[in-house]
């Protein structure tokens, strides 16, 4: 171990070394922070300290499997006594395996994703009307989320359709939509919500953290069994936590507060989605006595990508003084270029990555383009498919919010969790059996009347009044459930159990039958061989189950968190050509050449980054920049457009003002040398000709000729 440790810096070491009491790390871009996590775990054991009661908590499974992983090689292996590297969703879900029967719920809970969430709100909406008008569900559950993070209890209500109705409504009948208070509309409608969800026995994401609290607070005994077992914390990624995640900290944290984090705040860039950059910022009011450490020393970017980065961020007022700095030399200056138009931006970009690829040997894998928005990525795909410049696009859809996985997952979700009716409903529709929409219907009304399940009224089909046929069909779909409940209990088996249901109910067949081309319909079937196939590993024990029984239960619970994960997690390996992303997706990542794109105001910052409190939204698009900045290792080019088409027009456009702020001495202007969209025919040719010569030279040298 002392030799690992004389291998860090001295910074590094000061924060691996320093074990008790509360302590923030303020790790810069770039600065080895997942090393000082991983060795200061494996220190504290060294020192003696139960692996056991070390809990170390991160945002995403990629980088808790990382921690894992590397702390297991410096402790030798093994499986006995080991650390607790967890997500924060994650670890609550373990505590409330164990706990949630206190708070009413029963233990067969499951899990609502985003999809299932916008259902239910979708149905709870279907009965509810304000004057005429409608709210989109997606946009209630963002308030109820960030209600739920924000701390705040719902408001208790005699009449929760009737209130949320009149107090969504501010103007008269017939206004606009922005008439329509979502807000008040989404805190109104929550008790509702939550209630439902209590009835179905399901919870939420943030239910996850949120009813962690609420068992903590509530009971204090068990906190104290949590506090006993848990003496020790550290928490990654410390921007990026919500109030909630905090008061879960602290709450564990107790008297002793062993609490280590580590973060940075000039990358705080989630405000939206509700962290609150005042938990790092103000650490030492929370924990006094803590100690500070800084890690500015920079083991990534070159030193003109830093001093730009470090000229921007330091306009910023809300922020902990910190300067990158590195010892690998400054490197090329930041290139910037700007175009005429949006077209020729990109047209100048493809350009630009292709006299890279064949004259300088860089592997398209090694560039990434950065843009604030999905929506800006459009004229560089276009230009990269008419350059033959291979591309992968980030933030497609997620494997776990595809339709064949979410229709199978129903089918689990029923047997471990018959009360849940909404994931009963989706699976007796798919494939379809003859109980349609009326009957369904029918379905939950006879089970709200006799005050049962939906799961009981299918049951009861013959009484609710069906034709034979559609109440036989429910019937039967019961029968089929109850006797792969059965079979799904020998946990061995379990894949194995699944590939027959598949097989019972048809649904290749179904899925043959509902898309027009067999290449689309492989790509289904074989997503369904692939759940199939997790199903098999994690019954097998590959997967890590915290010492719980390998269960239907807890697979589907492990299949929840790694959905949720995935909107945060990246790639293992590098995608295929050049990277399109934007900001927020790009984070964690880096790549020898960076292009950040659209840099005009109105872009970034954005144009809503106004509202708010005076600054804050400034210096939050400002953050994002530095994140797009210091993932360059090597070559940075920033490029912007004089003008864009916008609703079918084209509009003038500022540059950024975050380009101003780099210093002068480190950024140029795109020169002669490099590419030209507005060059003349010939010299065109002329550099075409030149490409194909390096091409060939380079083939030959390949091979040996």
């Amino acid at each position: 171990m002392q030799a690992e440790l004389n291998r860090l810096n001295p910074a590094q070491r000061e924060a691996v070394t320093t074990i008790e009491g509360p302590l923030l790390v303020l790790a810069g871009a770039g600065s080895g922070k997942t090393r000082v996590i991983t060795m200061r775990t494996a220190h504290m054991v060294s020192k003696g300290i139960p692996p056991e009661s070390i809990v170390a908590v991160t945002f995403t499974n990629k980088a808790a499997g990382e921690m894992q992983k590397r702390i297991q090689g410096m402790l030798g292996g093994g499986r006995q006594r080991r650390p607790v590297i967890s997500t924060f969703h994650s670890l609550c879900l373990n505590i409330l395996r164990r706990e949630i029967e206190t708070l009413g719920y029963a233990k067969n809970f499951t899990v609502y994703d985003t999809g299932e969430q916008v259902s239910l709100l979708r149905h709870l909406l279907s009965d509810i009307s304000v004057y005429g008008k409608s709210f989109r569900p997606e946009a209630i559950l963002e308030k109820i989320s960030r209600m739920k993070n924000g701390m705040a209890n719902p408001p208790a209500s005699q009449n929760g359709e009737a209130d949320a109705a009149n107090a969504a409504h501010s103007g008269n009948p017939g206004d606009d939509d922005k008439d329509f208070d979502v807000e008040a509309f989404s805190e109104l409608l929550m008790p509702r919500y939550q209630e439902t969800m209590r009835s179905l026995n399901v919870v939420d994401f943030d239910d996850l953290l949120a009813l962690t609290v609420r068992l903590f607070r509530q009971y204090p005994d068990t906190l104290e069994q949590y506090r006993r077992r848990f003496q020790y914390l550290m928490v990654d990624e410390y921007q990026d936590t919500n109030k909630v995640q905090f008061e879960i900290i602290k709450l564990l944290a107790g008297s002793l507060k062993n609490v280590c984090v580590v973060g940075d705040d000039d990358q705080s860039i989630y405000g939206w989605r509700g962290a609150s950059l005042h938990n790092i910022l103000d650490f030492e009011k929370h924990f006094p006595g803590a100690k500070v450490v800084r890690l500015e020393q920079n083991y990534r970017s070159m030193g003109n990508i830093l001093k730009a980065a470090n000229g921007v961020i330091k306009n910023n007022k809300k922020r902990m003084d910190k300067t990158l700095r590195t010892d690998r030399g400054d490197g090329p200056k930041v290139s910037y270029y700007r175009a005429l138009d949006g077209e020729e931006e990109a047209r100048w970009i493809a350009e630009k990555i292709a006299e890279l690829h064949l004259e300088k040997n860089i592997p398209y894998q090694d560039v990434a383009v950065i843009y604030r928005a999905n929506t800006l990525s459009k004229p560089f795909e276009e230009a990269f498919r008419a350059n033959r410049t291979p591309y992968t696009v980030v933030g497609g859809t997620s494997y776990f919010e595809r339709k064949e996985i979410k229709d199978l997952a129903a089918y689990l979700k029923v047997m471990v969790n018959p009360s849940d009716g909404l994931s009963l409903l989706r699976a007796s529709s798919v494939p379809k059996r003859g109980i349609g929409a009326g009957a369904a219907e029918k379905l939950a009304g006879f089970a709200k009347e006799h005050a049962i399940s939906l799961f009981e009224a299918f049951k009861r089909a013959g009484e609710a009044g069906l034709s034979a046929r559609a109440a036989g069909a429910a019937a039967d779909f019961i029968v089929l459930i109850e006797k792969y409940t059965e079979l799904f209990k020998k946990a061995a088996e379990m894949g194995n159990t699944l590939k027959a249901l598949v097989e019972e109910v048809r649904l290749i067949d179904y899925i043959s039958g509902v898309y027009k081309t067999p290449e689309m319909a492989a790509l289904r079937i074989g997503n369904v061989g692939d759940f199939i196939e997790s199903l098999s590993r994690y019954a097998s024990g590959v997967y890590e189950t915290e010492g719980d029984a390998i269960s239907l239960q807890g697979f589907l619970e492990e299949t929840a968190l790694d959905g949720e994960a995935e909107k945060h997690d990246k790639e293992e390996e590098k995608p295929f050509g050049v990277t399109l992303t934007t900001f927020h997706s790009a984070k964690g990542l880096e790549f020898p050449v960076v292009f950040i794109t659209c840099l005009e105001e109105d872009m970034l910052p954005h144009k809503k980054s106004s509202s708010g409190l005076p600054g804050e939204g400034i210096e939050e698009e400002r953050r994002l920049f530095y994140v797009g900045i210091t993932r360059a290792m090597k070559v940075l080019y920033l490029t912007c457009a004089m003008r864009r088409m916008k609703y079918g027009k084209s509009e003038p456009y500022t540059p950024s003002r975050f380009i101003g702020e780099i210093p002068g001495d480190v950024i140029r202007q795109a020169s002669d040398a490099d590419i030209d969209p507005a060059e003349t025919g010939e010299e065109k040719e002329n550099r075409e000709k030149a490409r194909a010569n390096a091409f060939f030279s380079r083939m030959k040298e390949m091979l040996g000729d």
